[in-house]
């Protein structure tokens, strides 16, 4: 059947299986907007007759259906609700990002779904949020069009959202259960991706104007600056890679890993991407790897591939890219003794025990007991992470004297984004800098 240009279907009821209790029994409507399913399921026959009839009714006035609602649009006065549209908007990005972006936006979605209601709604019955996690917002789940009926008669309509709403919701969603403040990332990405789906919104002309360019609540600042004084020294490098190589069994593989961030400056996940025949390892002196790409974990939900990882391009780099690292001569050796511990030469520089994509899973146990046994001496390092040893990288190129663009390019920064997160570390160079100027201007005068 045809409405428009649409080509709605509506499909015989569902009945219950026999045997349901009936305190458990649902009706199940069923039908099709090019191509898209929907359903409803309701608690007696009768009802969801009625709501069948009603949706044949319309599809032979030939109304068109929303697409957000998944109703005739004649049903409803106002927009889609915030969770329908909200539904909608990642159904559409779905595709575009990766697996770690649709993890990110989701999290959000969950915490914002049962916060995005109508005046007056009572609290959110237990399973909301479950359904938001499970099904709600994961394109593809049997669940997706069966909201509970607290959401589907609460959720606020995008044209009754004001600033207000969003600023009671914004400052839910960026205070944890203790009271306290998420980091000033965590607000900015939760605020940015409410406000992402506003923007989609008035693009659609689903509303007039974006309520958010109206909201008080002030985003936290982010200081992207790194703290000199929490960063490992090239010791305290050193000194935990050889404990790690130490280590009996295969948990010795790890330093090979740990080393190519402390020492070369890679991503934990770039590293992560290697594979061996992308490495120049001579007997002696400086070798080279050559990044393609990283492996990160997204998980199950967030992958086309259904598997917990996903190779993806580097990062704020074209498609098919690389990356050449330098390769100091101390992470030759241990990268050449890793090799050694290899089965394959050929393939992935690191892989877990059942030959799979190593994962942060994988390594943090090793790294944590690694971190309490040599680090217990320096406070500040307690809670130190894998990605702080990049820090330590960055930090001596840059006190060795290197120039700054090319330890952006070492790094995958832009010189812009260098200079921010080491401001403190080139602070530290006034003192060598003076002292280079002197002698030009030395040169100058005996000139």
């Amino acid at each position: 059947m045809v409405s428009g240009r649409q080509k709605v279907q509506v499909f015989s009821l569902g009945l219950p299986a026999k045997g349901t209790p009936t305190v458990q029994r649902r009706y199940r409507v069923k039908w099709r907007i090019d191509g898209r399913d929907r359903t409803r399921s309701l608690r007696s026959k009768a009802e969801a007759e009625r709501y069948r009839r009603s949706l044949l009714d319309a599809v032979d006035r030939g109304e068109r259906f929303d697409d957000a609602t998944g109703e005739p649009s004649s049903w409803s006065n106002s927009t889609p609700t915030w969770l329908a549209w909200s539904q909608e908007w990642l159904l559409l990005k779905w595709p575009q990002w990766a697996g770690t972006t649709r993890r990110s936006a989701v999290e959000v979605l969950v915490l914002t779904a049962p916060l995005v209601v109508r005046p007056g709604a009572p609290a959110a019955p237990e399973g909301v949020v479950q359904w938001a996690r499970s099904d709600g917002y994961q394109p593809g789940s049997t669940g997706w069009d069966t909201p509970p009926q607290w959401l589907r008669r609460w959720s606020l309509p995008l044209d009754e959202i004001t600033p207000r709403d969003l600023e009671r919701v914004l400052v839910a969603i960026t205070t944890k259960q203790d009271g306290k403040s998420v980091t000033a990332a965590v607000a900015r990405r939760r605020k940015n991706t409410v406000g992402a789906v506003l923007r989609a919104a008035v693009r659609r002309d689903l509303i007039n104007r974006n309520p958010m360019d109206r909201v008080e609540w002030k985003t936290p600042s982010r200081d992207m600056t790194i703290d000199v004084a929490t960063v490992p020294s090239m010791e305290d490098v050193v000194t935990i890679v050889e404990h790690v190589a130490g280590l009996d069994g295969r948990a010795a593989r790890y330093a090979a890993l740990f080393a190519c961030v402390g020492l070369a400056g890679m991503r934990p996940s770039e590293a992560i991407g290697v594979h061996c025949n992308d490495l120049e390892l001579p007997e002696s002196g400086w070798g080279q790897a050559r990044l393609r790409g990283a492996t990160t974990e997204p998980g199950t939900d967030y992958t086309d591939s259904g598997e917990r990882w996903e190779v993806k391009g580097l990062k704020h780099r074209a498609t098919g890219a690389v990356r050449e690292v330098p390769l100091p001569p101390p992470l030759v050796g241990y990268l050449r003794a890793h090799l050694d511990l290899l089965d394959d030469s050929q393939g992935p520089l690191f892989h877990n025990a059942n030959d799979q994509p190593m994962t942060s899973t994988n390594y943090s146990s090793v790294w944590r007991r690694a971190r309490a046994a040599v680090w217990d001496y320096h406070p500040q390092l307690a809670t130190a992470t894998l990605y702080d040893l990049r820090h330590a990288a960055a930090t001596m190129m840059l006190h060795a004297g290197v120039p700054p663009a090319e330890v952006a390019r070492r790094l995958g920064h832009s010189v812009d984004v260098l200079t921010r997160i080491y401001s403190g570390v080139m602070s530290g160079e006034e003192g060598r800098s003076n002292e280079l100027i002197d002698t030009e201007f030395e040169r100058m005068m005996q000139g």
